[in-house]
């Protein structure tokens, strides 16, 4: 009876100790898990949802009210960095201007350039996007003039007949010259041609 009694102890403390932590039998490598589990969320956390349309309502009141060249540059890098609650895009205290956001993606280790636009790059961007809440930029190469969109996360994809029927995702474009900036259109509405673009995305 004693011996059945000691069993049932032993037993008993052996499968509350199991439950109490997952982490008694290797507990660095479980802490090690455990960090990496955080770290991994944290880094799919949105920081401010409606930070496209805050810095698109912006943008527009500094073109209105600022003038000479230059003026109103930094938006859509700070509507960037709010919504994913990043700071990649900052040069010190102060946003990347649009113009200089390829040189900046080049030199940070943290982005990763996917390739040229075309259906499979877009399908992999769009993976990273809504799947893993990663930001992806799109910008024209060998132009005199850059112009840097933002996919929309979870935004449309539509066929494009004039980008060869390609399937085209929504983005944000914030345009320094026209009049039409939007938070939710094709890409084609913010470019001319898919010839000389390049995607760029969040490790």
């Amino acid at each position: 009876m004693k011996k059945i009694i000691t069993v049932l102890t032993l037993a008993t403390t052996f499968i509350s100790c199991e439950s109490s932590s997952s982490c008694t039998k290797d507990q660095e490598t479980c802490k090690k898990d455990e960090a990496k589990q955080e770290v991994t969320s944290d880094e799919t956390l949105v920081g401010n949802i409606n930070a496209f349309e805050e810095n698109l309502a912006a943008f527009n009141s500094c073109k209105q009210t600022t003038t000479g060249k230059g003026k109103c540059k930094e938006y859509i890098a700070k509507a960037v960095c709010e919504y994913y609650g990043i700071e990649d895009l900052k040069d010190g205290s102060n946003y990347v201007d649009y113009d200089k956001i390829p040189k900046k993606l080049k030199e940070l280790e943290s982005w990763e350039n996917i390739g040229n636009f075309d259906e499979e790059n877009i399908n992999t961007a769009l993976e990273k996007l809504n799947n893993f809440g990663k930001p992806v930029l799109i910008f024209n190469e060998d132009a005199s003039y850059v112009h840097v969109v933002a996919l929309k996360p979870n935004g449309k994809s539509v066929k494009s007949g004039k980008w060869g029927n390609i399937s085209v995702p929504a983005c944000i474009s914030y345009f320094p010259r026209r009049k039409d900036s939007f938070t939710e259109k094709g890409l084609n509405y913010a470019f001319k041609s898919a010839d000389d673009l390049t995607i760029w995305t969040k490790k």
